[in-house]
């Protein structure tokens, strides 16, 4: 796959349904330019319901501003990492109806190499 790469960080991102990545110790790396491959997964269902552990998994390049995701599998009893518990409820549900917008936002938080900051919150959907 090619995909145009610069500095231009208001490049779009593209989504696409997969792409080569490569282990680097414990990390993943992309294979086109060695960007660490960042990821973020959240619950879309409510605690009760069925689909409970139904959720939704983004991975992204921050390099190659590509992104994929898609429905996956997180047990009832693991606690996700809510990087948008700091966000007003408004401006949260707005950023949930977009993924490029939630993707952009999620990797200004992720900076570098470090994860976004560690907020926990009850087993619930986003929102």
């Amino acid at each position: 796959m090619t995909v145009r790469r610069g500095s231009d960080r208001r490049q779009r991102w593209l989504k696409v349904g997969s792409w080569e990545t490569i282990p680097d110790g414990d990390r993943r790396v992309c294979a086109s330019c060695g960007t660490p491959v960042r990821s973020y997964q959240y619950r879309f269902h409510p605690p009760e319901s069925p689909m409970f552990e139904r959720c939704v998994g983004l991975a992204w390049c921050s390099g190659c501003r590509i992104y994929s995701g898609s429905m996956v599998h997180v047990p009832r009893e693991r606690v996700l990492v809510d990087a948008l518990a700091s966000l007003p409820r408004d401006q949260r549900e707005r950023m949930e109806r977009s993924e490029t917008g939630l993707i952009d936002h999620l990797d200004g938080q992720f900076g570098g190499d470090s994860a976004p900051p560690a907020r926990r919150r009850p087993d619930g959907p986003v929102g």
